[in-house]
């Protein structure tokens, strides 16, 4: 008897973790009967399928293994991010070229092109993020500040995240967080997560209304809103 030939499709679908939006390959076989999901060293995820198995299911198996894809996403980003003289480093909005400078004393110095770093490359890692962390305290308040001061919004408790898939979150008890990362975007999508936020002061939920709250604060939210998901990538790198 002459066997079936088997039928293969090959796709793209999106998986959203948090706000980090990522694009995986689905490869559809007949000759598969159950799924099966890799993340690749270089951070490439694929999920093959049967043929006609419902998408669905294929999002509830993704919804499922989230935190694995997100420790299997970190763990790519430090393998294939190499610190060293010359990287470009984002840094509100814009690329700054890391200059590492032995002789320096260990320290971080932001100049107009370039984020100048001292000390041994062995330790820039360690001394450019915990720079990237306090400079997002302080900027990230400020800017919390000027919105809650503009909306006429009561100023609530302000708390940095390390958070490796959310941009930021409000809890039940009125603490207002923010990933120190943000430090990495434009001051439009910075501003853009701060009014995300302070909408859900007064609307708990991702509603129709609560969009329409997030509009009276920041109107024209959509474009930054936009660029922040494209470039999530590149920001959660470090």
């Amino acid at each position: 008897m002459r066997a079936r030939p088997i039928l293969r499709e090959i796709e793209q679908g999106e998986l959203w973790l948090g706000e980090r939006r990522l694009v995986y390959t689905l490869k559809r076989s007949s000759a598969r009967r159950t799924l099966m999901l890799k993340v690749s060293e270089g951070g490439e995820i694929t999920v093959n399928a049967p043929l006609r198995m419902a998408w669905r299911h294929i999002e509830a198996f993704l919804n499922q293994h989230a935190d694995w894809i997100k420790q299997r996403l970190e763990r790519a980003s430090r393998q294939t991010f190499c610190w060293r003289d010359g990287i470009e480093l984002p840094y509100l909005g814009s690329l700054r070229r890391l200059s590492i400078e032995p002789a320096a004393l260990p320290l971080v110095f932001p100049l107009a092109d370039r984020i100048l770093v001292g000390g041994d490359e062995g330790r820039a890692a360690v001394l450019v993020t915990d720079w990237y962390r306090s400079e997002a305290a302080r900027f990230l308040r400020e800017r919390l500040s000027a919105h809650v001061a503009r909306v006429d919004y009561p100023m609530p408790r302000f708390r940095l995240t390390n958070a490796t898939s959310r941009w930021g979150s409000l809890s039940p008890t009125g603490v207002l967080s923010l990933n120190w990362r943000l430090l990495k975007a434009s001051e439009a999508e910075i501003d853009y997560v701060i009014c995300h936020e302070l909408a859900h002061m007064r609307v708990p939920n991702h509603s129709s209304r609560f969009w329409r709250e997030v509009a009276a604060l920041y109107p024209g939210f959509e474009a930054p809103k936009a660029k922040l998901r494209q470039n999530a990538a590149l920001y959660f790198q470090f």
